[in-house]
């Protein structure tokens, strides 16, 4: 029979561990982070999870979201790995997680960096990918690294033993000790020991976040001309009811704010970071659109190292509605959150943005 496993991040909130345990649930992969190796890129539940995990003995893998496109990347998101998972114990393989669009061609090589490195330092590496991406980019791969596929299809549970490790096969489980949807797997694979061959050091006191104060986002939308700058909740931003919004900036005051927009001509766009500047004048780096009507807009604020962690609230209202929708915050998937604004089918007419 295989295992029922569950995989989470942050997104997926507070979990009682002990009840996860209870449910049956047989094992769970922990997101430690995405990305370079920067601090404010870790996980923000990686800590709390892998320690609950390991307090109650629930067999545990690891993955990262890669945005690698070059081999300085790629070995920048080798080290976030390694530094993150050095000295625990794993019975399911560290994974690398590629599917951001963009990276499709690149993903064979940044595989074989991370997945090499994680070998080498004593560790069983996997790679996480839809069922397409195994299939149209990651030939060159096959067959070295364990293979973690999703494909959500109402299909028995065996359709994939033999093939791949591990199945996803579906975003909308549901799981006691889990609050909203969970992301849901049918593992074929025996549980082992990956040791980091080093002895830890014993564990240092945690050093005290400081507060980081007021952080102001500042937003312009373009309908048939750039509106006014609006910060925080003094506004919102675009010409009003009905009169599609085709390109948005952010910037913020402190951090930086990592974002994409839903557009009709092209669906998403690939994510664009901003600090505390943006420019009107670049169509491909400097703003958010492509000129068609946006039809939702994700953001995510990333607080500097060494800080208490901020996240951005949003919201915005659409075509045919003159109310807002409700808040999102940050990505957050979890309690009714669908992790951006907007619905995908109407226009957004309005945008609101703060951060707390």
């Amino acid at each position: 029979m295989s295992k029922l496993i569950i995989d989470v991040s942050y997104h997926n909130g507070v979990i009682n561990w002990e009840r996860v345990k209870a449910s049956g649930c047989a094992g769970a992969i922990l997101r430690c982070g995405y990305g370079d190796d920067i601090a404010s890129q870790d996980d923000k539940q990686w800590v709390r999870n892998l320690a609950e995990c390991e307090r109650l003995g629930i067999p545990v893998g690891v993955y990262l979201y890669s945005y690698a496109t070059s081999d300085g990347q790629a070995q920048s998101e080798l080290n976030h790995i390694l530094r993150l998972i050095k000295g625990h114990t794993f019975q399911l393989p560290i994974f690398l997680d590629v599917e951001e669009p963009g990276t499709q061609h690149y993903a064979p090589r940044c595989c074989e960096i991370v997945c090499e490195g994680l070998k080498a330092a004593g560790y069983t590496p996997g790679i996480y990918a839809s069922l397409s991406w195994f299939n149209s980019y990651l030939g060159s791969v096959r067959g070295k690294y364990v293979e973690w596929m999703a494909r959500y299809k109402n299909l028995p549970e065996h359709t994939y033993k033999g093939q791949y490790a591990i199945w996803q096969y579906s975003s909308d489980g549901q799981v006691d000790g889990v609050n909203g949807r969970v992301d849901v797997n049918y593992c074929y694979m025996e549980f082992g020991g990956t040791v980091q061959p080093v002895t830890p050091s014993a564990p240092s006191k945690p050093v005290e976040k400081k507060d980081l104060g007021q952080v102001d986002i500042t937003y312009q939308a373009y309908t048939t001309k750039w509106w006014d700058p609006v910060t925080n909740k003094a506004d919102w931003a675009g010409k009003g009811d009905d009169v599609p919004i085709k390109w948005i900036a952010v910037k913020v005051s402190k951090g930086s704010i990592r974002c994409r927009v839903y557009t009709r001509k092209n669906g998403w766009l690939p994510y664009l970071t901003f600090g505390n500047s943006y420019d009107l004048n670049d169509k491909k780096n400097g703003i958010l659109g492509d000129g068609s009507e946006i039809l939702a807009v994700e953001l995510y604020y990333i607080t500097p190292e060494g800080y208490k962690y901020k996240m951005v609230h949003y919201r915005v209202s659409v075509q045919n509605n003159k109310n807002f929708y409700a808040d999102q915050v940050d990505t957050l998937k979890a309690s009714s959150m669908d992790g951006f604004a907007g619905d995908k089918k109407r226009f957004i007419d309005k945008f609101q943005a703060w951060i707390e």
